[in-house]
């Protein structure tokens, strides 16, 4: 939690990790690098402040989950940009789909919003979100 990267990592994880069966119950709104939640950022605060607490251990259901969240990741776990883009084109997607926005919607807004992502960046991105679907 000392820098902004490692901030914004967090958050992005912590998203994903709802995808992935783990329902940590932070609701996230569209910010600068995507999908925020104040709620998570002021708890990993206290946990930082407070240190974590025996409640507070995965049990082995959910680590098994986290393990396949890191396999889908793979390098891309690092990185707290590569997961701002993955983790923002599936929440923009999941909101398209609730208005019946397209797909192509979804790319006009990224690239708006994100214009510092290449198109290549852009591409790996979105077909990681879309492998989020199957999840």
């Amino acid at each position: 939690m000392e820098t902004f990267s490692d901030r914004k990592l967090m958050q992005k994880l912590v998203y994903l990790v709802r995808k992935f069966g783990i329902d940590l119950r932070f609701h996230y709104n569209w910010y600068l690098h995507g999908p925020y939640s104040p709620d998570l950022a002021r708890t990993l605060f206290e946990i930082v402040n407070a240190g974590p607490t025996a409640s507070d251990r995965l049990n082995d259901h959910e680590l098994a989950k986290i393990q396949n969240l890191k396999s889908f990741l793979e390098e891309d776990i690092r990185s707290s940009d590569k997961l701002e883009l993955i983790v923002s084109i599936d929440y923009l997607r999941e909101r398209a789909r609730r208005v019946g926005a397209s797909d192509n919607d979804v790319l006009r807004v990224l690239k708006k919003q994100k214009p510092y992502f290449t198109e290549r960046e852009i591409q790996e991105g979105w077909q990681k979100a879309v492998e989020l679907d199957g999840i």
